[in-house]
């Protein structure tokens, strides 16, 4: 039986430190955990697009090649490959579909793994803030609290907390086709939770989508403070280097 790391179609083609940087971080809490070439796409995508006999047959097949390569737990650093995982695979295989899958959230905030990590800022203290993804707080097993418990433990990181958070968070307006039809209303959000920081240095997300989004914003608007993964924040943590510099 293997632990697959999924890192998800959108991250392994664009983001490939951060990546890097997943991997690092969960071989170093449990180095069982593997890299596969070939892995197939989830299928998230497809999902809005398919009809449902497509959407089946594509489940099915990446149902079958976790079978045949011996897959029993999956941890995956992407927010809509978590989504689809634990929601439509269930909805379309039932009591087939065996896997246990976990977020990269989830999977850092169990205590006995914050506790190998022992993350501590080397720095002065630093007032960091983070957005919530659609995709994660409104999951079948919603993602909220893991987050802030990581950020918490973090010494001399001091969460501070945007306007719109939790299940009222702003959808960055990355997802479902909005950004090609609707780009005006994808950069609106985008900008306004940039304005939402307040005090908040950092902006962290643990969405690959809502980071593109909010790169492409902070970059068309020349918006100084960064927005960065949670996987390279908690390396650069690891890491010694300033998340302010990293």
């Amino acid at each position: 039986m293997k632990k697959l790391i999924f890192l998800g179609c959108l991250s392994n083609s664009k983001y490939k430190n951060t990546c890097a940087n997943a991997i690092k971080i969960i071989q170093s809490i449990d180095p069982t955990y593997t890299v596969l070439d070939d892995v197939p796409c989830c299928g998230a995508l497809s999902y809005h697009i398919g009809n449902d006999i497509e959407l089946r047959e594509h489940v099915e097949f990446v149902n079958n090649w976790f079978k045949t390569n011996d897959i029993s737990e999956i941890v995956t650093t992407c927010a809509g490959c978590y989504n689809y995982l634990t929601k439509y695979y269930t909805q379309f295989l039932g009591n087939e579909f065996k896997i246990n899958v976990k977020h990269f959230l989830q999977f850092l905030a169990e205590p006995e793994n914050l506790s190998k990590l022992d993350l501590k800022h080397s720095g002065k203290k630093l007032k960091v803030s983070y957005h919530d993804a659609c995709h994660l707080r409104n999951a079948e097993v919603p993602i909220i609290e893991e987050p802030r418990k990581i950020l918490n433990s973090i010494d001399n990181i001091e969460l501070n907390e945007m306007e719109n958070n939790r299940t009222n968070s702003i959808c960055c307006g990355a997802g479902g086709g909005v950004y090609s039809i609707f780009k005006e209303n994808s950069d609106y959000n985008s900008k306004l939770i940039f304005d939402q920081l307040n005090r908040g240095k950092i902006l962290i997300t643990a969405c690959p989508f809502c980071f593109t989004a909010l790169a492409r914003i902070r970059e068309e608007h020349q918006i100084k403070k960064p927005v960065v993964k949670f996987e390279d924040f908690i390396i650069n943590i690891i890491e010694g280097v300033d998340p302010l510099d990293g």
